[in-house]
């Protein structure tokens, strides 16, 4: 993928600082913030992509979540290409927050490969995908780091009301309830954007070497134990969504070759159609040389081997 090598990823100086995992005498991680032994840490990957309205409230509550809760933060920024002043925001955190790091890839490549490399520099024991729009409410961490714990290597999280019109709420029924028809059996009605994958799924993900792929569709491929965890998805505040028509039916496109066999059966069955109609052209036009005789001469072999 292009975020394996280093040319896509920036880390300017004083723009991003790196906290080192402290190891014990065993060399296994030893996590603590403040002084306060946490249980693990759990990474949080944040895509970025024209959401500069959106980062510090984000960063905010994601760190009140960080330290309600039993478990430490290490919150990863990957800004795809922005081009407003999401990049800046990203720096402000990382100066007032010691657990934020932040990634600048060079161009947009995709909220998937953005979340790839965020998910490669991720140092925890489980790793969880939140939007930066603040839709997916970062409250939602706890429960899905509750369901981690309880056995499940990966976690998703399932709308059960969206706030958007009834026209794009049916399109997105429609679109979901395909791509599960077509492609992923165990998808959510629905969908999921937002998920929290512990190790062994993080470098399942991290180890493929698909360009165009659906992380997503990955995790459920993978036959992970799935949790799902429902929540109600937040109205967008800041900005406009960047998921347009043309990224959807890509990433529909690129799941359904990627995952399902429709497509080799589809050209299958066409393939099967079009060569009994050849055959049948060509048992008519030698019908009707037999019977008629045509005048011109090669006519018949001539439209017999065009059908083939």
């Amino acid at each position: 993928m292009p975020v394996r090598g280093e040319s896509p990823v920036q880390r300017p100086e004083g723009g991003v600082r790196v906290r080192p995992a402290l190891r014990n005498a065993a060399g296994r991680v030893d996590h603590r913030e403040s002084g306060r032994l946490k249980d693990q840490r759990i990474s949080v990957v944040v895509p970025v992509y024209f959401n500069a309205g959106t980062l510090l409230p984000l960063a905010e509550r994601l760190r009140g979540v960080a330290e309600e809760g039993d478990f430490d933060v290490e919150a990863i920024f990957v800004d795809d290409g922005s081009e407003d002043a999401s990049w800046e925001r990203i720096q402000t955190i990382v100066r007032d927050w010691p657990a934020a790091r932040g990634l600048r890839l060079t161009r947009n490549f995709g909220s998937q490969m953005a979340i790839a490399a965020g998910l490669q520099e991720a140092t925890g024991e489980a790793a969880a995908v939140l939007s930066a729009d603040l839709q997916e409410p970062p409250e939602l961490l706890p429960r899905m780091v509750a369901a981690w714990r309880e056995g499940a290597t990966a976690v998703l999280a399932v709308r059960t009301a969206r706030p958007e019109s009834w026209p794009t709420r049916a399109a997105a029924n429609v679109y979901y309830r395909t791509l599960k028809r077509l492609a992923f059996d165990a998808m959510p009605a629905g969908g999921f954007d937002c998920f929290l994958v512990g190790r062994p799924a993080i470098e399942f993900l991290t180890g493929s070497r698909e360009i165009h792929t659906s992380l997503p569709g990955l995790i459920l491929w993978g036959g992970f134990p799935v949790t799902l965890v429902p929540y109600e998805r937040m109205a967008r505040t800041e900005g406009r969504s960047r998921w347009t028509f043309a990224k959807k039916v890509k990433f529909f496109v690129d799941s359904v070759i990627s995952f399902s066999y429709a497509p080799l059966r589809w050209m299958s069955v066409a393939g099967a159609i079009l060569a009994m109609a050849a055959f049948a052209y060509a048992a008519l036009l030698v019908l009707l040389k037999i019977l008629r005789d045509l005048p011109i001469q090669g006519w018949t072999s001539l439209m017999v081997a065009l059908a083939f």
